[in-house]
């Protein structure tokens, strides 16, 4: 939207102003930006000073440098997610390596144990020829 101002159902604190409903509210430099006033029409309506209007409801206030700190707090807190995923990734794809690697060579030992198990019965009964009474 290419709006300077726009009226809102909703109380908006931009810095240390507060615009009122309906005050005409700064957007783009020095203002709200664009995704924040349509959020506000989506979640407050679009603007309206005629009679439908309901004066029963209490209009709730922004306060949007509150937000935007929650906002960068949050996206904090993703970025760290973010990484302690990546890093698990990493480490869950190397243990899964690790594990592939070991069941190779478990595979292995376990050959060669036949192999060898079989030579001590060779051995036995070369022992058993050699030591029988002739």
């Amino acid at each position: 939207m290419s709006k300077k101002t726009e009226q809102f159902n909703v109380t908006v604190k931009v810095g240390k102003k507060t615009y009122a409903p309906g005050e005409p509210v700064p957007v783009g430099t020095g203002g709200i930006t664009a995704e924040e006033a349509e959020n506000f029409r989506k979640n407050f309506g679009t603007f309206t000073a005629g009679p439908e209007s309901t004066a029963a409801a209490p209009v709730p206030s922004v306060d949007l440098d509150r937000l935007r700190e929650a906002i960068e707090k949050l996206s904090a807190d993703n970025d760290r997610l973010s990484a302690d995923n990546d890093r698990l990734t990493a480490e869950r794809d190397g243990a899964i390596g690790d594990r592939n690697t070991l069941l190779e060579q478990n595979e292995q030992l376990e050959t060669d144990n036949a192999t060898l198990a079989a030579e001590v019965t060779k051995l036995q009964a070369e022992i058993e020829k050699l030591t029988a009474p002739q």
